[in-house]
């Protein structure tokens, strides 16, 4: 029997994200239509499940992932997974976002789209903090990087997950119009009223249950979501395209 709790690959332009909680479909993000992914949450919203969800899938459907997770604790389990590119301290950051937008940049301007590419980026507000602190000029260049690469991504196979704030959507120039008409967002949680707003979500839909959150497509309408909690040993075999009969 089919262990339902590991969802299926699907086509690398799909990433199955969790199920509607009013309809219990499945809940699929279509890259080729909303080609990146913002994520917001508040504390122990479950974002982290969901992004490791999310790199699972886009590795089982053949994308090269790299994943920017300066807190060293959603992903390092899950680092030896063929296709996956981990980096967490500040130079391996810095090197990672620099490469991504290179290679964005480079098939944007070629007009060469090669493999599917997904860069993951857990804690967003804790890259913002670190800048704050001072001393890290090179790493604030990089991370506002992230900007071009919603901006030139869409067309050439090159998409952004990333899990911020809204002083952090603000400081890296991801929460204007321009950037939030490419993005899908999923809210987790309760976040504040102001970022949901940003977003485009109805703060009556948001709950405060784990694992649930708003999903919200440029101009739809909200979808409530659950994600599942996979352990490691399922989103790698997941990540591994293995078939659990």
């Amino acid at each position: 029997m089919t262990d339902t709790r590991i969802p299926q690959a699907h086509t690398p332009h799909q990433l199955a994200l969790g199920t509607d909680l009013d309809t219990g479909e499945a809940v699929i993000l279509d890259l080729d239509q909303h080609p990146h992914l913002l994520t917001a949450a508040s504390t122990g919203g479950g974002v982290s499940s969901l992004l490791r969800r999310v790199a699972a899938n886009a590795l089982a459907s053949g994308a090269a992932v790299t994943v920017i997770d300066p807190k060293r604790a959603g992903f390092h389990d899950l680092a030896d997974l063929p296709g996956l590119t981990l980096g967490c301290s500040l130079a391996e950051i810095v090197d990672e976002l620099t490469a991504f937008h290179a290679e964005t940049m480079r098939c944007y301007t070629s007009g060469e789209a090669g493999p599917r590419r997904l860069l993951i980026v857990d804690e967003l507000t804790q890259l913002r903090a670190r800048i704050n602190g001072g001393g890290h000029t090179q790493l604030d260049a990089a991370v506002r990087l992230l900007r071009p690469i919603v901006l030139a991504g869409r067309g050439v196979g090159c998409h952004l997950a990333v899990d911020a704030d809204l002083e952090a959507l603000r400081w890296f120039g991801l929460g204007d119009r321009e950037v939030l008409t490419n993005v899908a967002a999923v809210a987790m949680g309760r976040p504040s009223r102001q970022l949901l707003s940003r977003l485009g979500i109805d703060p009556a839909l948001a709950g405060h249950k784990r694992g649930t959150g708003v999903l919200r497509l440029p101009g739809e309408k909200g979808r409530r979501l659950s994600i599942d909690y996979l352990a490691d040993a399922e989103l790698r075999a997941l990540a591994l395209g293995v078939v659990h009969s």
